[in-house]
C-alpha cells in the first residue's frame, strides 16, 4: 500500500511541477485586474498617448495638391527605375526616396522653400510650420504632412527577429511582437531590453511582459526606431536540449504518463 501511495503522490507532484514551472516564466501579463459586467473601470488600464516630436532621421511624407502646376511640379516626385526595383526587392523603403528626412540639425528640406527646422515638434506643429512658409508663396494648395513610418527592430529570442516597419501611427509591443514571431521557448520574459533614442541621447529601458501593469508604462507603446532585445533564460543549454525549461517540459510528462499507468496497474491488481 506504501507504495502505490508513493507512485499516486509522485504522479500529483510531476503534473504539478509541469505546470507550475511553466506558469510562472511564460504566461504573459500575470495579475491583471479582473472585469466583471458590473463594474468594468476597475479592469481599465491607460495607454501612455505622450505625443511624439521629431528627432534626426524621421522620415516625413509631405503632401502639396493645387491646381496650381507650379506647386504640382515642384512637389512631385521622380523615382528611377533601378531604384524602384530595389525598393521592390526587399532593399529600402519608397519613403526614403520620395520622403524628407530630417537631418542631423532637425532639418528637412522642401522645395521653393528650402531648409526648415523642425526638429522636437509634433508633427502637427511641423504641418503648421510648413503651411506658415507656404503661404508665402502659394495662395491655394492643400497640406498633409505625416510621420512616412514606424520602423523597430526585434533582435535576440524572438520567432523572426529583424527590422521591422510600416506606414502606421502607433505600434504596441503585443503587436510588434506578433511581427516578430513571439518568444522563442527559452526568451527571458521578465527581462526585455527597449533601447531608446531621445533627444537627449539614447536609453536603456528594461520591462517585465509578464506583468499586466506593463500595458501603463510609457514603454508599452512603441517609439520610432526603438530596438527590443530579449534576452535568453540563465538555464539556457543543458546536454542536446536548447534549454532547462524545455528539457522538464519534455521529460516530465513521459514520467508522469509512466507513474500513472504502473499506479492504474497495481490498482486493478490489488
Amino acid at each position: 500500500m506504501k507504495i502505490k501511495n508513493l507512485i499516486l503522490l509522485s504522479s500529483i507532484g510531476l503534473a504539478l511541477l509541469t505546470s507550475c514551472v511553466a506558469n510562472k516564466k511564460y504566461i504573459l501579463l500575470q495579475n491583471a485586474k479582473n472585469s466583471n459586467s458590473s463594474d468594468t473601470s476597475k479592469s481599465n488600464y491607460q495607454l501612455d498617448r505622450t505625443i511624439y516630436k521629431l528627432q534626426v532621421n524621421d522620415i516625413l511624407y509631405v503632401s502639396v495638391a493645387s491646381s496650381d502646376e507650379n506647386i504640382a511640379k515642384a512637389f512631385s516626385h521622380s523615382v528611377g527605375s533601378q531604384q524602384m526595383m530595389q525598393v521592390q526587392g526587399g532593399i529600402g523603403n519608397m519613403m526614403y526616396l520620395t520622403g524628407y528626412s530630417l537631418n542631423v540639425n532637425g532639418e528637412i528640406n522642401l522645395p521653393v522653400i528650402g531648409n526648415l527646422n523642425l526638429g522636437g515638434l509634433t508633427v502637427s506643429e511641423a504641418q503648421e510650420k510648413i503651411d506658415i512658409e507656404l503661404k508665402k508663396y502659394f495662395k491655394v494648395y492643400h497640406l498633409v504632412v505625416k510621420l512616412a513610418e514606424m520602423p523597430f527592430t526585434f533582435i535576440g529570442e524572438v520567432g523572426h527577429a529583424g527590422r521591422f516597419s510600416g506606414m502606421i501611427n502607433q505600434v504596441t509591443l503585443f503587436e510588434a511582437l506578433a511581427l516578430a514571431g513571439d518568444f522563442t521557448p527559452i526568451a527571458n520574459r521578465k527581462n526585455v531590453t527597449i533601447i531608446r533614442q531621445n533627444p537627449e541621447g539614447v536609453k536603456i529601458y528594461k520591462i517585465d511582459f509578464t506583468q499586466a501593469d506593463l500595458i501603463n508604462s510609457p514603454y508599452f507603446v512603441l517609439r520610432p526606431n526603438d530596438v527590443i532585445y530579449v534576452e535568453p533564460l540563465k538555464s539556457r543549454s543543458i546536454g542536446n536540449f536548447s534549454s532547462f525549461q524545455n528539457s522538464l517540459n519534455t521529460i516530465t510528462p513521459l514520467l508522469t504518463t509512466l507513474v500513472l499507468a504502473i499506479n492504474t496497474y497495481l490498482i486493478i491488481n490489488r
